[in-house]
């Protein structure tokens, strides 16, 4: 039986079962607080870069993906089986987020550029006032 992990963006490796796929993560956990941290890793940021690792080398490399869904079964031992679904952002998605970001990113050069207009504004005037 050959042993799947998943690699997240930092490096937290998540040992898949069975049947799982590159959108499909099945996950047995000790208890549900153990699944719960395994839950919290999935985030935004995590999952931008992924590795599938079998039997230690990777197989695969996947990035730009969501949380799309979770699903437990709490078992009476009080092992916890998840199925988490993930899956590739679209093009419209990660399209909105180069926009924030640039959106971001003028809103910083805006505000140097009036910082600059500013300190500009007050050497004129100390120049002026230093020539009469």
């Amino acid at each position: 039986m050959s042993n799947t992990i998943l690699v997240l963006k930092d490096k937290t490796e998540i040992t898949l079962g069975n049947n799982s796929s590159r959108t499909h993560l099945l996950v047995t956990s000790a208890s549900r607080a153990k699944m719960v941290d395994i839950w919290e890793k999935l985030t935004k940021d995590n999952l931008q870069e992924l590795q599938l690792k079998v039997d230690g080398q990777v197989t695969g490399e996947y990035g730009d993906m969501l949380l799309v869904n979770e699903t437990s079964t709490i078992k009476e031992d009080g092992t916890v089986d998840t199925e988490f679904i993930i899956r590739e952002k679209t093009e419209i998605e990660k399209l909105r987020e180069e926009i924030e970001s640039l959106k971001e990113s003028q809103g910083v050069q805006d505000g140097a550029i009036d910082d600059l207009g500013v300190v500009t504004s007050t050497l004129a005037e100390q120049m002026e006032g230093g020539t009469q």
